[in-house]
């Protein structure tokens, strides 16, 4: 008999004693009918091995590896393998941060719906609660600093996630994927309801937008929450209840898709300069097909020297020359524009002196 609920979880690299705390909230629930799907969207093997037995540790929570390591962070995709392989006919999207209050599956049973869809209320832990605190004392003690509204940890009937195409794979890293499937399900013809009862907490961390706006190992995109924002806003004035070319909504690469792009047909090596970095990503990629291309781009040394700042200064250069950091938002909006249901491979080197785009230009669904 398939459980009740299915309540999926969305992850990469992120510390796996947060989600222990999470899934122990919910083996605390005095209701056990339902199951945790829980995505690992391409995690590296050090955080893989520990997050895998983590969720292992509970009988209800299934793990599913998709995607592999170079693949840029796509909750979407994830949350949207999750949907398709969910066993139940409602579904909790939730988030690795969240804690469950013991009664949360219990209060579902009088939200569910299948011509709507609730979204909860979530109270934020304060910077100063530990992980010992979760572990010890009961949620509805622990130190809040806010209560606040959430747009993507709700309750969704599964038919009605699956009538709009889960949520659009457009949207990277993070930032407006939640609004935009509600604006959809509503244009769809779905209500959206609010619950009021406290029931989740949310587990303190360091912001996305907190972040510098620098070169980072891990990829990052300058203003990607207002290119997603732009997106959902897009979607809602054209009253939109799908996704574009959204055929393949819940398809995803897996780990051994990674093994292709390790041998690549063709290496190009280019240096950052601004005229050779757009020249290639709109007109010398896209004329290879069928083929899996590396393109290495590396900062000149010349760019880092006394002369070229000089000349620079003086509007005596040549040519101009971008920094690395632009040249890895000009391939990161490639790859979120035009190559997102490819299989590809992103790095940025650890020295950040090298960045490295393979793809496979056969690979589209």
């Amino acid at each position: 008999m398939n459980p009740k609920y299915s309540i999926i979880f969305a992850y990469r690299n992120r510390d796996s004693e947060r989600v222990r705390m999470s899934l122990k909230s919910l083996s605390n629930q005095s209701n056990q009918d339902f199951e945790v799907v829980f995505v690992d969207y391409g995690s590296n093997d050090a955080y893989a091995d520990k997050i895998k037995s983590a969720v292992e540790e509970f009988d209800f929570a299934s793990y599913h590896y998709v995607a592999h390591t170079g693949l840029l962070w796509n909750k979407s995709k994830a949350l949207n393998y999750g949907i398709k392989n969910a066993n139940s006919e409602f579904v909790v999207l939730a988030d690795v941060d969240v804690l469950f209050a013991p009664n949360f599956i219990t209060s579902l049973n009088a939200l569910r719906d299948v011509n709507s869809f609730n979204l909860f209320k979530i109270s934020y832990l304060d910077k100063s609660v530990e992980l010992k605190d979760i572990d010890t004392e009961p949620l509805n003690q622990l130190k809040v600093s806010h209560v606040g509204d959430t747009f993507g940890i709700g309750l969704f009937p599964k038919v009605a996630l699956e009538k709009v195409k889960g949520l659009d794979t457009f949207f990277h890293f993070y930032g407006s994927e939640d609004e935009d499937l509600n604006s959809r399900l509503e244009a769809a013809g779905y209500s959206q309801k609010r619950c009021t009862e406290q029931l989740l907490w949310h587990q303190w961390h360091t912001t996305y937008s907190s972040e510098k706006e620098t070169l980072t190992v891990s990829p990052r995109l300058t203003n990607i929450k207002r290119i997603n924002q732009r997106h959902f806003l897009w979607h809602k004035e054209e009253h939109a209840t799908e996704p574009r070319n959204a055929q393949n909504w819940h398809k995803v690469f897996t780990k051994a898709d990674l093994v292709t792009l390790n041998h690549p047909d063709e290496t190009i090596i280019l240096l950052n300069i601004e005229a050779h970095v757009v020249h290639i990503l709109r007109v010398v990629l896209p004329s290879y097909s069928n083929q899996v291309v590396n393109v290495e781009f590396q900062q000149d040394e010349y760019y880092k020297s006394l002369k070229y700042k000089l000349k620079n200064t003086l509007n005596k250069e040549t040519q101009r020359y971008i920094s690395l950091k632009e040249v890895n938002d000009l391939v990161l909006k490639e790859i979120i524009f035009k190559y997102k249901d490819f299989n590809y491979k992103y790095e940025v080197a650890d020295d950040l002196e090298t960045i490295s785009f393979t793809i496979d230009l056969n690979s589209k669904p």
